[in-house]
């Protein structure tokens, strides 16, 4: 199977899922921006305006929430600026004391200026919540190597982890920081960052780029305008923060567990299994979908992730990874997600099953032999023909739940390193 990604990334029905989705949905007839680029803007400033008090319970501690979305796109057409700035308009609408003080259209390159930014609206050393909005993205990633403090104070504030700042003439304590960051960038130059120290070092894989490009073309003089549309959003999402805000843990029920670990953690494994330069960038895949599917949760003011939540959340890392492999195509991933998707979709289609044509038209670079070759491998499929109808008898592909159920790993990672952020 080809392994490269000449195509541009596509985005998946699930990731417009629940009430995020539903806003985005409303709100996408009245702009050029792309629907990923305002479904990520909104995602970001709900996960930086929530606080740093709810998390995902893992056993290992609670996992933070915030989000660190890239927009990657060229000049002009990506039109980033514009899915960002209607995304803004509805946190804004929504949350203007929060847009007014804890909302800054500039990242600083520098430890302290970025330090001084999150002291300056501690309360007793504990960080404010901050939502950074950078369009200069490319002008940070330059100004950035110039600091090496920069790298090491995003990685403690994407963790969570106490910031220190201290010189002769300053001495600053950042407790509990939390923090996220919407950029924007074009692709040579988020391209450039590849095998940077930062990017091996673990500061830029932190960042979720998703590629963007103009969704269509509105009337200049006679489209209608958003302004109501914006207010109405904007209080559902006031609505939806509130919530959020009187969450202290989010918990994963067995069953999903379940599914999670044979499922989502099997496909988003395999998917970021391809070389040393897409590790760089896909790293934090697994902690980001979990943060993910807590967003889409308290979203629907839940404090129990669903399957569905945990949908959306791979199919956004599924786009991410496709970015990666799109605008660096030098970071090809390997292909070794096809077995895990196809035996996804066999779990998924219950003890129905599936045939092995419809298997070929769901996957269609996937060769006959290919599809026989994973239920084969799979203890959990059973193969079985169908009576004939006149033609050659299909094959039906079933998945066995029961002996699923006794393999299945229980929701408690034990690689630590899943959870510390380092």
């Amino acid at each position: 199977m080809s392994t490269a990604n000449t195509e541009m990334p596509v985005a998946g029905d699930d990731m417009f899922h629940g009430p995020m989705g539903r806003m985005v949905e409303e709100i996408d007839k009245y702009t050029e921006g792309s629907k990923v680029g305002v479904l990520v803007t909104l995602i970001a400033a709900f996960s930086a305006a929530v606080g740093n008090q709810p998390g995902v319970g893992t056993g290992k501690g609670a996992m933070p929430l915030s989000f660190w979305p890239v927009l990657v796109g060229p000049t002009g057409v990506g039109r980033k600026g514009t899915a960002t700035g209607i995304a803004m308009r509805v946190v804004e609408s929504g949350l203007g004391v929060f847009t007014a003080n804890n909302v800054s259209y500039n990242l600083p390159a520098t430890g302290l200026g970025f330090a001084n930014e999150l002291a300056e609206r501690a309360i007793r050393g504990v960080s404010a919540p901050m939502l950074f909005v950078s369009e200069e993205m490319d002008e940070f990633i330059a100004n950035a190597r110039r600091d090496t403090k920069i790298g090491g104070y995003l990685r403690k504030a994407w963790d969570g982890s106490t910031i220190g700042h201290r010189t002769s003439q300053v001495d600053l304590q950042i407790y509990k920081p939390h923090v996220a960051i919407v950029g924007h960038v074009q692709p040579v130059n988020w391209g450039a960052i590849s095998g940077s120290r930062d990017a091996t070092g673990g500061t830029y894989n932190r960042f979720f780029p998703v590629w963007v490009i103009q969704s269509k073309k509105l009337p200049v003089f006679a489209s209608a305008s958003p302004g109501k549309v914006i207010e109405r959003l904007g209080s559902r999402f006031r609505s939806m923060v509130n919530f959020a805000q009187e969450v202290t843990d989010l918990s994963v029920p067995k069953d999903v567990a379940k599914v999670f670990e044979t499922k989502h953690r099997e496909i988003c494994d395999a998917m970021t299994n391809g070389n040393e330069a897409l590790g760089q960038y896909t790293e934090r895949a697994m902690a980001y979908m979990i943060r993910l599917a807590g967003l889409y949760a308290l979203a629907d003011k839940r404090t129990e992730i669903t399957v569905a939540d945990f949908d959306a959340a791979l199919a956004i890392v599924t786009y991410m990874v496709e970015t990666v492999t799109y605008t660096l195509p030098e970071t090809s991933a390997s292909g070794d997600d096809i077995p895990a998707r196809i035996l996804a979709y066999v779990r998924e289609a219950g003890p129905e099953g599936v045939t092995s044509t419809e298997v070929a038209r769901k996957f269609q670079k996937v060769r006959a032999a290919e599809i026989r070759a994973i239920a084969d491998g799979c203890e959990f499929v059973v193969i079985s023909k169908l009576r004939s109808e006149g033609g050659r008898p299909a094959t039906l592909l079933t998945w066995k739940e029961e002996a699923a159920e006794e393999s299945a790993v229980v929701f408690e990672p034990e690689d630590q390193a899943l959870f510390k952020m380092t």
